[in-house]
């Protein structure tokens, strides 16, 4: 077996990332596809964004994307107007991205 001597930089890689993600014209209705950029969630910002919504569910998707979106920076209130299409679209980029499993169905 090799020895992997691994640093913390490496375990810190995957967190400095960033992914060009194109959104359908379908999904954004307006007749051409664009790109935004993410980064992943780490688990500092999911903590934080849970301890934000304790009291809210709907407010982890919204935060989640906020947080994610590097390339157009949007308030939260921009992120709460998006239609559900395009939330939808987002998060299951991110959770990808992030690495996060699939929400399984009941």
């Amino acid at each position: 077996m090799a020895d992997l001597n691994l640093t913390p930089e490496d375990l810190l890689a995957g967190a400095m990332g960033r992914y060009d993600v194109t959104i359908p014209a379908e999904i954004l209705k307006s007749g051409q596809a664009l790109t935004v950029q993410l980064k992943p969630l780490t688990i500092g910002a999911f903590q934080l964004i849970m301890k934000a919504a304790k009291n809210d569910a709907g407010l982890i998707p919204l935060l989640m994307i906020k947080e994610s979106l590097v390339a157009p920076v949007m308030s939260l209130e921009q992120v709460r107007a998006m239609h559900l299409g395009l939330v939808n679209f987002l998060i299951a980029n991110i959770r990808e991205i992030s690495g996060l499993a699939e929400k399984k169905s009941p």
